[in-house]
Parts: structure tokens; sequence; C-alpha cells
């Protein structure tokens, strides 16, 4: 599950570009950017299907992680603090209220070491899928919420406003896995 993470955010880093012809002051391309997730587009969407499809996880786990994703986006709440301008260069600071996932790993991995045993198959070896299963189970169980502030840093090229790739760690803490 983390290599699913880790190639989540690095593939969804280049989605970070705003793409709307009216993104004239960066507060409009912060917007346009997040929109995007909460309306999940089509360019999301099928970044993160490529994603997973791509990882070893069952055809269930993998349904059921895009829903997590898919909900994630639906839920997140976003509030554009402070936005710092300068030639063709801007920094927002944004606060994210997103589902809290990483309550939910944090608690199947404390599961896994107080309870190895429960993740075992049949013949007493330790089954990723039964781990996968249980994690994602947990996950879909979460109805907490965190905030995170994140700094965008945004670039002007002909006369829109665009924003540059976040980092690993700003995208984990979108997806509430931070």
């Amino acid at each position: 599950m983390k290599k699913v993470l880790v190639v989540i955010c690095a593939i969804l880093l280049f989605t970070g570009c705003s793409c709307s012809l009216n993104d004239t002051k960066p507060e409009e391309a912060v917007e346009t950017f997040f929109e995007k997730y909460r309306a999940k587009d089509d360019d999301i969407i099928t970044q993160l299907k490529d994603t997973i499809e791509n990882e070893d996880l069952t055809d269930d786990a993998k349904e059921k992680y895009q829903e997590l994703m898919e909900k994630q986006y639906d839920q997140f709440a976003y509030v554009i603090k402070d936005v710092k301008e300068e030639n063709d260069e801007a920094t927002a600071t944004v606060e994210l209220t997103v589902l809290n996932y990483k309550s939910a790993i944090l608690k199947t991995e404390e599961e896994l070491k107080a309870n190895p045993e429960k993740f075992n198959d049949e013949e007493g070896n330790f089954s990723e899928e039964k781990y996968m299963d249980y994690k994602i189970e947990k996950m879909q169980e979460v109805t907490d919420t965190t905030t995170h502030t994140i700094e965008l840093s945004l670039n002007k090229e002909n006369g829109m406003w665009k924003v540059n790739q976040l980092s690993s760690d700003d995208i984990s803490k979108l997806h509430g896995l931070y």
C-alpha cells in the first residue's frame, strides 16, 4: 500500500498545473487546481485509475481504493489564506481539511504489530492481500478530518497563472495520507 501511495503521489504531481484559460490571478489558478480534484476531472481520474491498475492489488482492492480517493476528492475543503505575488511568481498559503486516512493506516500498522497472526493465510504465512483488505476496510471507516497548511508556488506564463508541481508531502496532505 505504501508503494501505491508513493506512485499515486508521483503521478499526481504532474496534474499540478491549472489548465484554465481564465486564471489571470493566482487565486483563480489555485481554485482551478483544487476544483479539478473536487469535480473528479477526467485527467485526475484517468491518472488515478492508471496508477492503481499497475499495483499488485486484487481487483476488489483496486476498486475500493479508487473509491476512497474519490471520496476524499468529494469531501476535502480548502481555504486560500494568503497570496504573495512578485512579478511572475506567487505563493499561496492554503489550508486543507481532508479525511484523515493516515489515522486508519497507523491503526492498521498497530494491529499488525499486536496481532500479526491475524494477517496469515491458511498455511500460516503473512498474507499481503489480507493485510491490504484490512487496511482498506479501516480507511473506509474514516470520518474524522485533519487540517494541513500547504504552500503552493505559482508561475505566470503568457498572462495566465499556473500552480507548480506539489511536493510529495503536499500531495500526501491532499489525499489525507500525511
